[in-house]
């Protein structure tokens, strides 16, 4: 059979990458906000954004081929379903659009084959410094990982409150939280309880503003959990930190974590579970592979790094809405 290389385009699909490219461009320029509430040309669209209008009328085709708007007579654009999750004015995808398609992302992944043969992340090679650091040096970047981290926390929150029983919590920590979505909705669920926050320097303004109205009761505090974590918490939380983390850090954090809860205290972790199943988790565990050396781990891993840090034996929950989605729940007593 005679080899067709437009054939195997088709199926190999290999300039799919400027997807999301695309995405973030459509996300960056506000298009959505201004498709919002009606059709417009693209001559409409250009003096609204301040674009150049030839070149806006070619991304304009991209976006249609990937299904964010779609063409209207005469000559006007809608949204899609799909573009509506770039709107900023409602809850949305479009922090999480701009981030993870953004330098920071993007560029460490151009060294993939070197981190599968290296089992190094490739962050530092390309920046010079470590995935964190480059937050700390790209505020608008920051910026908008924070956005993220908001919108998927929002769900989270929810399902953590109806999943596990606050009542009693005196003093809540989350470690890693900013930018504080998830301790504000366990703070309004739990009325009595104090809260708080520990991250590092450039992600504190994030959970300071959300945190704003819990002032008297939520402490934020910039620090590396590497090196110690707050004391005294009756409940500690790690949300999607030791996935970040390679086994030798979630360790260190772990062994920080028991140094610094009192007997009795407990350990709430919720994060990516690794399954035998192919799953987005897969992505996202090499996508830690490649920005932070971390990594997705099953449950008994999980378990494994909670019973070596000298936690009590961890009880696994079901989170609520989400009993069949690749996340683990675990909670752990401080003997």
């Amino acid at each position: 059979m005679t080899f067709s290389p437009l054939g195997a385009l088709r199926r190999l699909n290999p300039f799919h990458w400027s997807a999301g490219l695309v995405i973030r461009g459509m996300a960056e320029l506000c298009i959505a906000d201004h498709l919002a509430e009606k059709p417009r040309t693209a001559s409409e669209l250009a003096a609204a954004i301040g674009a150049h209008e030839p070149s806006l009328t070619r991304f304009l085709r991209v976006c249609e081929l990937h299904e964010l708007i779609v063409p209207v007579a005469p000559d006007g654009w809608q949204l899609t379903g799909a573009g509506e999750l770039l709107r900023s004015d409602v809850p949305s995808l479009r922090g999480f659009s701009i981030a993870v398609n953004a330098p920071g992302m993007t560029r460490p992944w151009e060294r993939i084959a070197e981190v599968v043969r290296t089992g190094e992340p490739a962050t530092r090679a390309v920046w010079g410094m470590d995935h964190w650091e480059y937050y700390a040096a790209n505020p608008e970047e920051a910026r908008s990982y924070a956005e993220t981290s908001a919108s998927l926390s929002l769900e989270a929150a929810d399902a953590l409150v109806a999943s596990y029983d606050f009542a009693g919590a005196e003093t809540i920590v989350d470690i890693g939280g900013s930018p504080g979505t998830v301790l504000n909705r366990l703070l309004g669920e739990v009325p009595a309880a104090r809260g708080v926050l520990l991250d590092l320097d450039w992600a504190v303004p994030y959970a300071e503003e959300t945190l704003g109205a819990f002032d008297g009761r939520a402490d934020v505090i910039a620090g590396d959990f590497l090196s110690e974590v707050p004391a005294g918490g009756s409940h500690y939380l790690l949300k999607n930190v030791l996935c970040d983390l390679d086994d030798a850090g979630a360790a260190r954090l772990l062994a920080n974590v028991f140094e610094a809860a009192p007997a009795g205290s407990r350990l709430l972790l919720l994060d990516w579970e690794y399954t035998e199943h192919s799953s987005h988790v897969h992505a996202n565990d090499v996508e830690f592979m490649v920005l932070t050396g971390g990594r997705a781990r099953t449950p008994d891993e999980y378990e494994g790094l909670l019973a070596k840090a000298g936690f009590g034996p961890a009880r696994r929950l079901p989170l609520a809405g989400h009993e069949r989605a690749p996340i683990v729940l675990l909670e752990s007593v401080r003997p």
